[in-house]
C-alpha cells in the first residue's frame, strides 16, 4: 500500500509540473470589404490591391456576403489581400458570375502553399465557405481566368494565426524552485502520516 501511496504522490507532482504549460488561443482577424485598408491590427498591416464592389451575386449573398466586398481588379483581373505577418488558415466566401475562379494561398516571396479552384461561379453554384491551410501564409491572390474584366469576388475573410504557445513567466531573482519539490514531499509524507494513524497502512 505504500508504494502505491508514493507512486500517487509522484503521479500528482508530474501533473501538477505539466500543468504550468499553457497555449495561447490562435488569434484571429474577420476581414470584410467594409474595413479601410490597409488596416492595422495588433500583429501587423492588412493591406487590399483590387477593387471595392457591391456584393452581387445570389449565391454568395445568401453564403452571408453583403454591402462592400474585395473585388477582382477590371484592368488587371486579379486582386491580392496581403498581410506582413504568418497565417496559419484563410477562410473565405466567394462570388462570381460566367467565369471561373481560383484562390491562391502565398507566402512571403508569392511561392504558392495550397489552393483552390472552381470552374464556374454562375448561377446555382456553390460560394463556400473555402479554408486555405498551410504554414507561412501571407497573401490571398485570386483570379478569373475564363472571362476577363469580370466580377469574382471574396468577402468575410477570416485569418487564424499560428497557435503559439505561451511563455512562461519569469522567475523572481534569487527564486530557487526547491520549495515547490519540498512542498510537494511534504503533502505525501503527510498523507502517509495520516493514513497510518487511521491504521490503513
Amino acid at each position: 500500500m505504500e508504494k502505491k501511496l508514493i507512486i500517487i504522490c509522484i503521479a500528482v507532482g508530474i501533473s501538477l509540473t505539466l500543468a504550468t504549460t499553457s497555449f495561447a488561443a490562435p488569434t484571429t482577424y474577420l476581414v470584410d470589404g467594409s474595413q479601410a485598408m490597409p488596416w492595422t491590427v495588433a500583429d501587423g498591416t492588412i493591406s487590399f490591391v483590387g477593387e471595392i464592389n457591391i456584393a452581387g451575386d445570389t449565391e454568395f449573398i445568401t453564403a452571408g456576403a453583403g454591402g462592400n466586398v474585395f473585388d477582382i481588379d477590371d484592368t488587371t483581373n486579379w486582386a491580392e489581400l496581403s498581410f506582413d505577418f504568418d497565417v496559419y488558415s484563410a477562410q473565405f466566401i466567394y462570388g462570381g458570375n460566367l467565369g471561373d475562379i481560383t484562390v491562391e494561398a502565398r507566402d512571403s516571396v508569392g511561392a504558392v502553399i495550397t489552393s483552390f479552384y472552381q470552374a464556374d461561379t454562375g448561377s446555382g453554384q456553390l460560394a463556400g465557405p473555402v479554408t486555405l491551410s498551410g504554414t507561412g501564409i501571407r497573401s490571398l491572390y485570386w483570379f478569373d481566368s475564363l472571362d476577363d474584366n469580370n466580377y469574382a469576388a471574396l468577402d468575410n475573410i477570416l485569418l487564424t494565426l499560428p497557435e503559439e504557445e505561451e511563455p512562461e513567466p519569469e522567475p523572481p531573482p534569487g527564486w530557487i524552485p526547491a520549495p515547490g519539490a519540498i512542498l510537494l514531499g511534504s503533502i505525501g509524507v503527510g498523507l502517509v502520516g495520516w493514513l497510518r494513524r487511521r491504521r490503513t497502512l
